[in-house]
C-alpha cells in the first residue's frame, strides 16, 4: 500500500527563541479580555458569530466537510437499481398485428478493492483539506477580532482628539478675550489679537474631521458585526483601556500549535502528499467486483418468475495513456513543493510578526515616555511665557509658540497611545491561541462577562 512521501517541514535556520522576550505562553484566554473592557467584550460577542467573513469561512468549511464525506463513500460498495417497461407492436404483410409487453426489474452493485491505497489516499487528502478549512475559520475569527479592536481603539482616539480640541478651544477663546481686553491698555497689539484668532480658527477646523471620522468608524464596526448599524449605547467609551502586562510569548516552536494559519498550511501540505500517493496508485491495476440481479417477464404479475444473476471480477490497468498518469504524479509533486514553501514562509512570517510587534511595542512605549516628559516641560515653559507676557517683559510670539507646541504634544501623545495599543493587539494576534476553538463552534454563545 502506497504511503505519502513525507518532506522536512521547518526551515533549517528556524529560530529557537524570540529576539526580545520569552516565557511559557498562555494560549487559552481570549486576548481582548486582558484590556478589561466590557464594551470591547460586547463588541466581540456581537461581531465574531455574525461577521460576513466568518460566515463565508464557515460555509467553506461545510463544503470541505461534505467533500470529505463524499471521498469516504468510495470505501463502500455502490448499490443501484433499475426498472423498465416496454410495449411493442409489429405488423407484417399478410399477417395480423402483434403486440408485446415486457417488464424488467433489477439490482446492480460495484466495489473497488483498494489494493494500493488509492481510495484511502484520496479520503485522507480530503480529510486533511477539511481540517485545514477548520483552521481557516479560526484564522478568520482571529483577523476579525483584531479588526474590531483596532477600529474600536481608533474610535476612542478620535473622541479623545475631539474632547481635547474642545478643551483647548475654550482655553484659547478665554485667552483671546484677555488679549482683546489688554489692547485698549496698550498691553497687547493688533498682531497679538490676529494671531490668537488664527489659533481659534485652526482648532475649529480641526474639530470637523474628528466628528466625521467617528461616523465612518462606527459604520465600519457595524459592518464587522454584520449589521447595518450599532446603537450608541454600545459605543460610548471615551478613554483608552489599560494594556496590562506584556503577554508571555513562549518559544517560536509554540506558534506551530497556536497559530491556525500555520496549522492550515501544514494540513494542506499533508493533503497534497496524500494526493501524490493517490496519483501513484492510479498508475497501478485496479481490482473491481460487480454483481447484478435482474427479473423479467412479459407479464407484470409474474415478473419474479424469471431472473438472472451475474457476478464478475475485473482487473484493469493502464497500458498506454500518453504519459497522462505520470504527468499527474509529477504535477501533484510540484504542488507539494509549492505548499512546502508556503508552509515554511508562513512559519517564519509568524515568528517575524511576533518580533516585529514586540519591537513596535517597545518603541511606542519609549516614545510615549519621551512625549510625556516633553509635554511637562512644555507646560512649564508655557506658564513662564504667559507670566512674562502678562508682566510686559516678553512678546506674545513666545506664548504663541509654546501654546502651539503644547497643543501638538497633547495630540501626539493620544496618537502614540493608540499606536502602543495597536502594537499590543498585533502581538496578541501574532501569538495565536486555543481560545479561538470555542468561538469556531457553530451556534456557540458567549457571555460578555466571561
Amino acid at each position: 500500500m502506497l504511503r505519502p512521501e513525507i518532506t522536512a517541514r521547518l526551515p533549517e535556520d528556524f529560530p529557537t527563541e524570540f529576539s526580545l522576550y520569552a516565557e511559557s505562553a498562555d494560549h487559552e484566554t481570549a486576548w481582548w479580555k486582558t484590556f478589561q473592557s466590557r464594551e470591547l467584550n460586547l463588541l466581540m460577542v456581537e461581531s465574531l458569530p455574525k461577521n460576513f467573513t466568518v460566515l463565508e469561512a464557515r460555509s467553506r468549511l461545510e463544503q470541505a466537510r461534505y467533500a470529505a464525506l463524499k471521498a469516504g463513500a468510495y470505501y463502500y460498495p455502490e448499490l443501484g437499481f433499475f426498472s423498465a417497461a416496454s410495449h411493442q407492436k409489429m405488423k407484417e404483410e399478410g399477417r395480423s398485428q402483434v403486440s408485446n409487453d415486457e417488464w424488467s426489474l433489477g439490482l446492480n452493485a460495484a466495489y473497488e478493492i483498494d489494493l494500493w491505497g488509492r481510495v484511502k489516499a484520496f479520503k485522507k487528502s480530503e480529510a486533511e483539506k477539511f481540517e485545514a478549512s477548520k483552521e481557516d475559520l479560526k484564522t478568520a475569527i482571529m483577523s476579525v477580532s483584531a479588526a474590531v479592536a483596532e477600529n474600536w481603539i481608533e474610535l476612542i482616539e478620535n473622541r479623545l482628539h475631539h474632547d481635547l480640541l474642545l478643551q483647548q478651544m475654550e482655553l484659547q477663546r478665554k485667552l483671546l478675550r484677555l488679549i482683546t481686553l489688554r489692547f485698549p491698555l496698550a498691553k497687547s497689539t493688533a498682531l497679538d489679537i490676529y494671531q490668537q484668532q488664527q489659533i481659534v480658527e485652526k482648532l475649529q477646523a480641526a474639530l470637523i474631521p474628528t466628528v466625521r471620522n467617528q461616523e465612518v468608524i462606527k459604520r465600519r464596526l457595524a459592518l464587522l458585526a454584520g449589521r447595518a448599524s450599532l446603537s450608541d449605547e454600545m459605543l460610548n467609551e471615551r478613554s483608552f483601556p489599560e494594556a496590562g502586562c506584556l503577554p508571555a510569548l513562549g518559544l517560536p516552536a509554540d506558534l506551530l500549535a497556536a497559530r491556525p494559519d500555520i496549522r492550515a498550511a501544514g494540513l494542506r501540505l499533508q493533503s497534497s502528499e496524500w494526493e501524490v500517493a493517490a496519483a501513484r496508485a492510479d498508475r497501478l491495476p485496479a481490482l473491481r467486483l460487480t454483481a447484478s440481479s435482474s427479473y423479467f417477464n412479459d407479464d407484470l404479475s409474474s415478473i419474479f418468475d424469471n431472473w438472472i444473476l451475474n457476478l464478475a471480477a475485473s482487473l484493469a490497468g493502464p497500458v498506454f495513456d500518453g504519459g497522462r498518469r505520470r504527468a499527474e504524479v509529477e504535477r501533484v509533486r510540484a504542488v507539494v513543493d509549492e505548499r512546502l514553501a508556503l508552509y515554511r514562509k508562513t512559519v517564519l512570517n509568524a515568528v517575524f510578526e511576533v518580533d516585529d510587534a514586540l519591537t513596535r511595542e517597545f518603541e511606542s512605549s519609549a516614545t510615549l515616555v519621551s512625549l510625556r516628559k516633553q509635554l511637562e516641560l512644555s507646560r512649564q515653559t508655557l506658564r513662564e511665557a504667559r507670566r512674562r507676557y502678562l508682566n510686559g517683559s516678553s512678546d506674545f510670539i513666545n506664548v504663541l509658540n509654546e501654546e502651539l507646541n503644547s497643543l501638538q504634544l497633547e495630540h501626539d501623545i493620544i496618537s502614540q497611545e493608540k499606536r502602543f495599543l495597536l502594537a499590543r493587539i498585533n502581538l496578541h494576534i501574532a501569538l495565536g491561541g486555543s481560545w479561538v476553538d470555542e468561538f469556531s463552534k457553530e451556534g456557540s454563545e458567549h457571555d460578555e462577562n466571561q
